[in-house]
């Protein structure tokens, strides 16, 4: 197969980085963000002035940085921070929904709003095989993939928030390819993260493939991942809700576009 032709990769987490278009598109036509850009830092800014997306590569903390905010230009009250390598999709499948969900200060997401819906990440996860890790390491409950190749971590216990977001302990909740211990990729989410925002990342951790020319992917993961010219009958292109079980064909999901 010529190495440019375009292929649709499962599971995501093993596909590597992709385009950061995915990221950048919705955000650049989402109506009145608002975009600055210097040499080291890209930056969004919401029409509220109640989150911000930030791209920063040159200072090892993370390939994007969500925060949000108590106030307009107030002090942050929860941050999510995908690391080097996540797949762009994966960051995609938590703004995507950020823009939307800020026009209603979050409230249709919520129960009861239009656009809510029920089961936390973890039992969204279970449903689609993820098990829970007997020999999780003290202070952490661990999810794992069916592959056994990525992990879902939610801390156990109280730590201070401003501690979580100045970086001083471990996030609450975790995204991690590969090993704990020498991760591929991990993305990290702080106290008071909006739920459905984590659900939707979840939802892509688990269910969304990739598109990716086959050197794209990276060499090592290549003899564990699977790849079609045609997409699975669970994907689509469209923005919005993530994608139900297998079993429900029809979901759609928050995927952009890709730009060559």
């Amino acid at each position: 197969m010529p190495a440019s032709t375009l292929l649709f990769v499962h599971p995501l987490y093993l596909a590597g980085p992709g385009d950061p278009f995915t990221v950048t598109f919705p955000l650049d036509t989402a109506p009145g963000w608002s975009r600055t850009e210097t040499a080291d830092v890209l930056r969004y800014t919401s029409p509220c002035r109640r989150a911000t997306v930030t791209h920063e590569p040159a200072t090892g903390r993370g390939s994007w940085t969500v925060h949000g905010y108590h106030a307009p230009d107030g002090e942050p009250l929860w941050a999510a921070r995908f690391g080097t390598g996540t797949p762009a999709e994966i960051t995609a499948a938590f703004t995507t929904p950020l823009i939307d969900g800020l026009r209603s200060n979050h409230r249709d997401y919520l129960e009861g709003g239009p656009r809510h819906r029920p089961g936390s990440p973890t039992s969204l996860l279970a449903e689609r095989g993820w098990w829970p890790n007997p020999n999780s390491p003290k202070g952490f409950h661990d999810q794992i993939a069916p592959d056994g190749r990525a992990y879902y971590r939610h801390r156990v216990g109280y730590q201070p928030p401003q501690a979580e977001l100045e970086g001083q302990v471990p996030a609450s909740w975790s995204m991690i390819a590969g090993s704990p211990h020498r991760p591929l990729w991990q993305a990290d989410f702080t106290i008071g993260v909006p739920f459905y925002l984590l659900s939707h990342a979840a939802i892509a951790l688990a269910v969304h493939p990739a598109r990716r020319l086959r050197t794209e992917i990276p060499r090592a993961n290549r003899p564990h991942v699977t790849t079609g010219r045609a997409a699975p009958a669970f994907f689509s292109l469209s923005a919005g809700e993530p994608p139900a079980p297998a079993s429900a064909p029809d979901s759609t999901g928050a995927v952009g576009p890709r730009r060559r």
